[in-house]
């Protein structure tokens, strides 16, 4: 089990370090472009959104690595859950549904890699 769920941590920051990138390098044209804003609207919050997931990259893989605050790997698992959330209730009210099952499906793994290091901290299989 714990090599399906390193897999899955590396799949979540292969995934969200692509996505963290587009936030962070994108021009503010293109951001508009995507609709991720609208041409009034700062870029300040999208780029802060893809430091948020660099971060969370970071932490759903070097903590537990380590063992170094290990307790910060699930925990940047479920901030992961809540950008999955923000982002279908986003696109949801956008009715752009297309995006929902790949949102879903990042929400599904980013809440095991959660429950599943909580559990391995609170004394189940080790590491």
């Amino acid at each position: 089990m714990n090599i399906i769920v390193w897999a899955i941590q590396l799949l979540l920051t292969a995934m969200f370090a692509m996505a963290g990138y587009g936030k962070i390098s994108n021009s503010k044209e293109q951001h508009i472009a995507d609709r991720h804003i609208k041409p009034n609207n700062s870029v300040v919050p999208i780029r802060i959104l893809g430091v948020l997931e660099w971060l969370g990259c970071i932490g759903i893989t070097v903590p537990w690595l380590t063992n170094i605050s290990p307790v910060l790997t699930p925990v940047s698992a479920v901030g992961f859950c809540l950008i999955m959330i923000a982002g279908i209730v986003n696109h949801t009210l956008r009715k752009e549904y297309n995006m929902l099952p790949l949102l879903a499906a990042i929400l599904v793994l980013s809440a095991l890699v959660a429950y599943a290091r909580f559990t391995q901290l609170n004394g189940g299989t080790g590491r």
